[in-house]
């Protein structure tokens, strides 16, 4: 007879089949699950950021990372430039994205930006065209890939 069990840990299901000692065994000694689970977590977040990476459109970015306040979406925006325009933000960039998307926009962009610079996810990059811009850090890369776990305002 063949016996199947199926083991379900967060997003991973694994299933097991054979006969009765075979399953049996799998069972005394689940010290392999263990070596299982942190396979998977040290490639997890490999996935996210390959997934993130992916050609999308700016609305796509939004569906998947589902950015909440105003340095959240500031930093959805920088990343997005970042990424697959090979370039820094502008003032006028968020101005356009902000409506793209439909977002509501802030009173103040100069304040957003500025808490984004003394927390280290952004710094000032220079002006293009008469305009300021705006430099994505590693940490805020790391930030928007993570979708905004982790570490908060």
């Amino acid at each position: 007879m063949t016996y199947r069990v199926r083991i379900s840990v967060g997003g991973l299901e694994i299933e097991i089949e054979g006969d009765k000692e075979f399953i049996e065994e799998k069972f005394s000694d689940l010290s392999w699950l263990d070596k299982v689970l942190e396979k998977v977590k040290a490639h997890e977040p490999v996935k996210q950021a390959e997934l993130i990476s992916e050609k999308m459109s700016f609305t796509e970015y939004v569906d998947e990372l589902e950015p909440e306040t105003h340095p959240q979406r500031f930093l959805t925006i920088a990343y997005y430039l970042h990424k697959h325009e090979g370039r820094d933000m502008t003032y006028d960039d968020v101005k356009e994205y902000y409506q793209r998307v439909r977002w509501p926009m802030p009173k103040n962009l100069s304040d957003v930006m500025s808490d984004l610079i003394k927390d280290g996810y952004m710094e000032e990059a220079g002006r293009r065209e008469g305009k300021k811009t705006f430099r994505i850090l590693r940490k805020g890369i790391k930030h928007v890939e993570n979708k905004f776990r982790g570490e908060e305002r």
